[in-house]
């Protein structure tokens, strides 16, 4: 009679473990699906910026044709950030651009919490290990298009009201995507 009340309340714990595991597994998911809902709406209505890029070598052996991406103003972000005293080496924050009328993007400053004009945008930047990151390094393509892609002068990104930037195309000297 003991021995199967203790086989009972086992079964017991290992259904109480199991559910708890389901349960985590469909937190996470849900998680994972609403970060991805969210990049989603960021693709479908953000409003387009344009980056000019700085040049970089385009291919890895390891992980098939990519552009390796640097953008003009990440070393305008950098020299400013620098004039700031006491910048830890890695942090995130903001700076403000306007946009020129073909929506490339032009340096205004560091965003310091004043309200913005109606021609400012705000842009999330972070800092890791001393140097300027705008959302992506790295624009991945389909194997064997290289040559099209070194056509490619602008990163053209997605960003919200919060600042949030999803790079969405390679743009030429034409302003035309690739």
């Amino acid at each position: 009679m003991q021995l199967s009340t203790m086989e009972s309340l086992n079964a017991r714990q290992r259904s109480k473990r199991s559910l708890w595991a389901i349960i985590a597994a469909a937190l996470i998911l849900a998680g994972i699906n609403y970060k991805i809902y969210q990049q989603e709406q960021l693709l479908a209505h953000g409003e387009i910026v344009l980056f000019e890029l700085a040049p970089v070598d385009p291919r890895s052996l390891m992980q098939g044709d990519y552009m390796a991406l640097n953008y003009d103003i990440a070393r305008e972000v950098s020299q400013s950030v620098d004039e700031l005293s006491n910048t830890p080496e890695n942090y995130d924050g903001f700076f403000i651009v306007t946009l020129d009328q073909n929506r490339i993007a032009q340096f205004d400053s560091i965003y310091n919490g004043a309200a913005l004009t109606p021609a400012q945008r705000l842009i999330q930047y972070r800092v890791r290990d001393g140097r300027v990151k705008l959302a992506s390094n790295a624009f991945f393509f389909q194997e064997g298009r290289a040559e099209e892609f070194e056509q490619a002068k602008y990163g053209e990104f997605r960003v919200n009201q919060a600042g949030q930037l999803l790079l969405s195309n390679m743009i030429n000297k034409d302003f035309k995507r690739i």
